[in-house]
């Protein structure tokens, strides 16, 4: 399991520079009269009245995975709508919008199973403490040989389907 820990003592920062980012859009947003500093200072202010307040820096803290996880998610489905959508979507572009679906990937799974506990006890590390009957009976069908073996033939069909298939 990854360490965290050190994430907990910059929480609050953390907190605090997000409810300056979106109070500064807000107010951007809100056409409120005044320079760019005044909103900047405005939203400095709001930030530091957020970070001073034990409970909500507390909930956002726990709300922030959650947030992380839906916002990857959606930007996920953005890239991946644009990258097969869009006809001039420059080859540099694609392989960009690659590597950000696998990092887009890793960092969904990260967080679930960071966040979730019955995900935890699907790691097969754990022990089967925590999962019931059916979680334990998935879990084994999981990582048996034979679901691999399968899972391996599945994706090498897809990968040859798409070499073949793939326009010149």
């Amino acid at each position: 399991m990854i360490d965290l820990t050190l994430t907990r003592y910059y929480a609050p920062l953390l907190v605090m520079l997000i409810v300056f980012i979106f109070s500064y859009i807000l107010l951007k947003k809100a056409s409120i009269p005044g320079s760019d500093w005044v909103l900047a200072f405005l939203s400095l202010l709001i930030a530091f009245l957020f970070a001073s307040s034990t409970r909500t820096t507390s909930y956002l803290i726990n709300l922030l995975p959650l947030l992380t996880i839906i916002f990857t998610i959606s930007l996920f489905f953005v890239l991946i709508t644009a990258m097969f959508v869009t006809k001039d979507f420059d080859p540099f572009k694609k392989i960009v919008a690659w590597l950000s679906f696998i990092v887009a990937i890793l960092i969904v799974l990260t967080l679930a199973f960071n966040q979730f506990p019955t995900l935890n006890h699907m790691l097969p590390s754990s022990s089967n403490s925590g999962l019931d009957s059916n979680l334990r009976e998935f879990k084994d069908l999981i990582y048996s040989q034979e679901f691999k073996d399968g899972l391996i033939f599945v994706v090498s069909i897809v990968v040859v389907g798409f070499l073949m298939l793939k326009k010149k």
